[in-house]
């Protein structure tokens, strides 16, 4: 059996730790895994396969619920927020009031130009 430090093929290593060759060079390409190219041949390690699976451990989430105290029960902070989206949407929807060409003696002006 070969010790932690020992370098191993990376055929050898997918074999023995349950991977596959393509799964190491993918992990070594993410730069979860140590490789070293000794001549034309990929090598690695045990100890860098064991440090390969600690990278890519995934941690169980924690539950989504927060409670604050002394927060009103019913109407929700998803609520109020959509409720001032839809306000906001009004008023950026709502026309411009710029009347400032509009008005009867400017309308009186640009005709007399005209003609």
């Amino acid at each position: 059996m070969t010790q932690d430090d020992d370098t191993i093929t990376l055929k050898d290593a997918a074999s023995h730790f349950g991977y596959t060759v393509s799964t190491l060079r993918a992990e070594a390409g993410r730069g979860r895994l140590t490789i070293y190219k000794i001549g034309k041949r990929l090598y690695t390690t045990p100890a860098d396969i064991r440090e390969m699976v600690s990278k890519c451990r995934v941690d169980q989430k924690g539950r989504d619920f927060t409670l604050i105290q002394g927060e009103e029960r019913g109407s929700s902070a998803t609520e109020r927020a959509l409720s001032a989206r839809a306000a906001l949407r009004a008023t950026l929807s709502a026309p411009a009031n710029c009347s400032g060409d509009t008005s009867p003696a400017n309308m009186s002006r640009n005709r007399a130009q005209r003609r």
